[in-house]
């Protein structure tokens, strides 16, 4: 009876401790630090706690209540931990042992558990001693924290990237920004206009911009009652860029003991402007004249004033029986408020009727002038009559081989017209000296054509 009585004792104890353990193995409590850790119990293993154990310290709140019979945990153990099945190996004694946790210590850093398939990873845990904030995950240059995040005590906050042009996109919901590529971006802005192209309104200066005008030059004699005057309607009008075609028509009237008018040569031509450098610019050109004046119907008192009127200059356009070919060449320079212009026009004189000698003259001529807008200069201009020491045809130039003049003068010159005068005077043998036999009055007017 008595033997009975002990198995059935030894059955009911061993149910009531695997009743015991199987919800606390289930169900583990979550690890908690401890200031200190706990005194392991040094009970055998297998051996019924003591009554010292049963009456102690009551387990804590929330803990698994154990059944009524069942071992209890050894002395000193914490309530709530994981107690051994009866059977189960326990460790030896002075083996390291888990800590036992305290509700309300401090918990130790917790070994990392591997993260069930299809979670997101945890962050990597800082270097010892540093608490990183939440969020202050390292950004690469340029990028933005998330919202709501906050950089971490002493940390500098990531680079900016250079900034680029941006055009918001939107689809649906989402708003991105993308970069612009040069094709994208247009072309780029126009450079800043050049200070010398600017200089009197353009590449080419005023002076040699396409204009209509009328030219006058004047002559009367000191002691003699003749005087001419020359009439010349000139245009220069734009052909292609910096290229101009030229028309002269030359009118003249000569008046002794009486008046005689006279339609001259008319010159048909073209002329480019080229720059050279910032201030330099070169005029190379030429025309071809209309055999329009003639000695058979002209007498020589009708032709020779107007001639003078201008002391010779252009005497292609006066010259009658006659074919010109006339060459130009150029040059003109800025300097600051000065203007210096140059010029040499080889002129060939092609006979026609009963003209039967061929004839060259060299004009030149060079020109300083100060002020733009409005300024005034000195012009000094040359007439080399190479082979005029035989003429076939009467004229007053005939064996007068260089004609002198000097001509001071003023200048107004606008964008849409311009005005030169100038008081022209003669040191030629026969037409000189100035203000003594001869003077002329020189004068120029016109608008732009361009």
């Amino acid at each position: 009876m008595q033997r009975r009585i002990l198995v059935l004792s030894s059955l009911s104890w061993l149910a009531a401790a695997t009743l015991a353990a199987a919800p606390t193995v289930a169900q583990p409590a979550t690890p908690r630090p401890a200031t200190r850790p706990a005194p392991t119990s040094s009970a055998p293993a297998g051996a019924p706690p003591s009554p010292s154990a049963r009456a102690g310290t009551p387990p804590a709140p929330g803990a698994p209540q154990p059944t009524p019979g069942a071992p209890q945990p050894a002395s000193g153990a914490a309530s709530g931990a994981p107690q051994p099945a009866p059977g189960a190996p326990q460790p030896a004694s002075g083996a390291p042992q888990p800590p036992v946790l305290v509700p309300g210590a401090p918990q130790p850093p917790a070994s990392p558990v591997p993260a069930a398939p299809g979670a997101p990873a945890a962050a990597a845990p800082g270097p010892e001693g540093s608490l990183p904030a939440p969020g202050a995950a390292e950004l690469p240059a340029g990028a933005e924290l998330p919202a709501g995040a906050e950089l971490p005590a002493g940390a500098e906050p990531p680079a900016e990237a250079p900034a680029e042009p941006a055009v918001t996109l939107k689809r649906g919901t989402e708003t991105w920004s993308t970069s612009l590529s040069n094709s994208e971006l247009g072309p780029p802005p126009a450079p800043a206009p050049d200070p010398a192209r600017a200089l009197d309104g353009g590449s080419v200066p005023r002076g040699r911009r396409g204009a209509i005008g009328v030219e006058t030059s004047s002559f009367t004699g000191g002691d003699s009652d003749v005087s001419g005057l020359a009439i010349a309607l000139f245009a220069r009008v734009p052909f292609a860029e910096h290229t101009f075609l030229d028309v002269r028509v030359p009118f003249g009237l000569a008046m002794d003991e009486r008046t005689d008018a006279v339609l001259g040569n008319v010159m048909l031509g073209a002329h480019h402007v080229g720059r050279v450098g910032r201030t330099l610019w070169l005029t190379v050109g030429g025309a071809v004249g209309l055999a329009t004046l003639s000695g058979q119907t002209h007498d020589h008192d009708s032709y020779e004033p107007v001639g003078a009127s201008r002391a010779y200059w252009d005497l292609h356009e006066y010259f009658p029986s006659i074919l010109p070919i006339h060459a130009r060449l150029g040059a003109e320079a800025h300097v600051g408020p000065l203007i210096a212009r140059a010029q040499i026009e080889p002129v060939l004189y092609i006979p026609l009727g009963r003209n039967d000698e061929y004839e060259v003259a060299i004009q030149h001529a060079a020109e300083l002038q100060i002020g733009h807008g409005i300024g005034g200069g000195v012009r000094v201009q040359g007439m080399a009559l190479v082979t005029f020491d035989n003429v076939d045809i009467r004229h007053a130039v005939a064996r007068n081989l260089y004609v002198l003049a000097l001509e001071p003068f003023l200048a107004m010159e606008r964008k849409a017209a311009f005005v030169r005068a100038g008081l022209l005077l003669p040191f030629d043998e026969e037409l000189g000296p100035p203000l003594d036999h001869t003077w002329g009055f020189h004068f120029t007017a016109g608008v732009r054509t361009d």
